[in-house]
């Protein structure tokens, strides 16, 4: 049951940003699209750590490290995406945001080896790789919605 229990709040998370950024007048073509991609990433990680990686594990599968690193590819989509969701404007800012969250995670996981467990090269290389992704994507958007050519621009529709 406990597997089930990330995506029960899948909808929560939606419908309560959504009229969180509703009531901030802030609920644009942007807001929406950087949601469904925190949201998309969010129920992607939790299929993986629920479901994929047990399955990968218990079958003593060899995927190249996709099961053990899926809390950081995924993970930090999820992070960057939900980030820009709440904070971002479509402004230079933004790509400040995905550094500071890129350099926030990796950081987490350094000072979690001070604790005694190994430093994961693996898990700071899958943060790496899928933040420039997250930052790839989050280009990609700007640019479909106008950002791109004007910077001063704060809401699209």
């Amino acid at each position: 049951m406990e597997n089930y229990v990330p995506f029960v709040l899948i909808p929560f998370i939606g419908w309560g940003v959504r009229r969180y950024l509703k009531k901030k007048n802030d609920w644009t073509a942007l807001k929406r699209r950087t949601l469904a991609w925190g949201i998309g990433a969010y129920f992607l990680t939790e299929m993986g750590r629920s479901f994929y990686r047990p399955f990968i594990y218990t079958n003593d599968i060899d995927d190249a490290f996709v099961a053990d690193t899926i809390g950081n590819s995924l993970g930090t989509v999820t992070a960057i995406f939900m980030v820009l969701t709440m904070s971002g404007k479509g402004t230079s800012w933004d790509w400040r945001i995905v550094g500071i969250m890129i350099a926030g995670l990796l950081g987490y996981e350094f000072l979690s080896s001070l604790t005694g467990s190994q430093l994961d090269l693996n898990d700071m290389l899958a943060t790496l790789v899928f933040g420039s992704l997250s930052a790839v994507i989050y280009g990609q958007i700007l640019k479909k919605y106008g950002y791109g050519t004007n910077p001063d621009r704060l809401s699209a529709e």
